[in-house]
């Protein structure tokens, strides 16, 4: 017979049966002990990823890097109807940089031939500031931003003092930076 299945000696079978069981669940113990040991020293010594070397800090652009286009969001305007402009910022360099591109930097600028209609800065309330980085060739457009129809000298009367079916030019800057070419627009 076999001596495991038929335990032999001077005590009942139960207490070997017992014994048995005792060591089975110890050995079972210490392999998972063992298996969680060993699965903690492996992650414990994965390999550490190399840190790519740092870009550093991205620098401000150059300003001959910069191109901006004005938009409007019509070609004309009926009597009545508020222009809403915009600009698009175009990264041309070939690297990222960072550009101060808030609302304290941004002018819109409209001229009817060498008369200046209306200037952004002159009717701003609470300009605010914002830097944005740029990667190389991406452009931006900024929210648009809705004109009344009033002259910078009538900012405070709220009345619209310019249409009739004359021809304008918008041109925006960013700072200095100054659109290279001008959207023309009609307003009746």
């Amino acid at each position: 017979m076999n001596a495991f299945l038929d335990p032999a000696g001077p005590l009942p079978p139960s207490v070997y049966w017992r014994r048995r069981a005792i060591v089975l669940v110890l050995a079972i113990l210490v392999l998972s002990g063992v298996w969680t040991l060993f699965s903690a020293f492996n992650a414990g010594t994965t390999p550490t990823p190399v840190a790519s070397p740092t870009v550093g800090t991205v620098v401000a652009c150059n300003s001959t890097d910069i191109s901006l286009r004005a938009e409007t969001n019509q070609e004309s305007y009926a009597a009545g109807e508020f222009p809403k402009f915009s600009m698009t910022i175009t990264n041309a360099g070939t690297t990222a940089c960072t550009l101060e591109v808030g609302t304290d930097k941004q002018k819109y600028v409209i001229m009817s031939g060498s008369d200046l209609i209306w200037d952004s800065t002159v009717c701003q309330v609470s300009p605010q500031p914002f830097s944005q980085m740029f990667e190389a060739g991406q452009s931006l457009t900024t929210d648009a931003v809705e004109w009344g129809r009033a002259r910078s000298d009538n900012c405070d009367s709220g009345t619209p003092a310019v249409g009739g079916g004359a021809s304008y030019q918008l041109t925006v800057y960013v700072g200095e930076i100054k659109s290279a070419e001008a959207k023309q627009f009609m307003l009746y």
